[in-house]
């Protein structure tokens, strides 16, 4: 069974590809160890299988994808596609892409890797915007955003509490 990674990653390529089910426990560990973090994500609560079942199916159809970067067994990331916005056909070619890393495995390029491959997979799919929702002090997140071409749509003042810390969120955008 795959895991997250719980040492430094291995040495073995990194390769994306499209989750499956057996990738379900790992991906949770990973988004939960943001949200014990308190700095990356405004869920509050650690997530349960029970509670991201519909999650995980909704990202099994076509439309919306999860990714997983995976090397040498071990589970070192994910990137989500969703619609933004769903249900609002005026919004039909416009998504927001969601991505979380195991913590051994910042700041190594997976990040880069994994959207890469979830941008080509939005153009693919006939997206023509990109959205990403990240915290004012997400500096690394706002990096990534950058290097691949997304530039601040909007922000939204004071509108993150956790414990008490209150920050802005910034939406960033891109055309494809």
């Amino acid at each position: 069974m795959m895991h997250a990674a719980n040492t430094e990653p291995a040495a073995a390529p990194v390769g994306v590809r499209l989750f499956r089910p057996e990738d379900e426990p790992a991906i949770l560990d990973i988004l939960n160890q943001s949200i014990v973090e308190r700095k990356v994500t405004a869920q509050l609560t650690p997530a349960t299988m029970a509670a991201r079942r519909g999650w995980f199916a909704m990202h099994s159809a076509r439309r919306t994808p999860l990714f997983v970067a995976e090397s040498g067994g071990d589970i070192l990331g994910w990137i989500a596609v969703t619609s933004y916005r769903g249900g609002r056909e005026g919004f039909l070619k416009t998504c927001e892409l969601s991505y979380y890393l195991d913590r051994h495995c910042r700041h190594q390029g997976i990040g880069s890797q994994l959207m890469a491959h979830a941008l080509e997979a939005c153009r693919d799919l006939g997206y023509r915007h990109v959205l990403l929702i990240i915290f004012e002090h997400n500096l690394p997140s706002q990096g990534l955003a950058h290097k691949f071409g997304f530039s601040l749509w909007g922000r939204f003042p004071n509108i993150v509490d956790i414990d008490g810390q209150i920050q802005d969120c910034l939406q960033m955008g891109r055309d494809l």
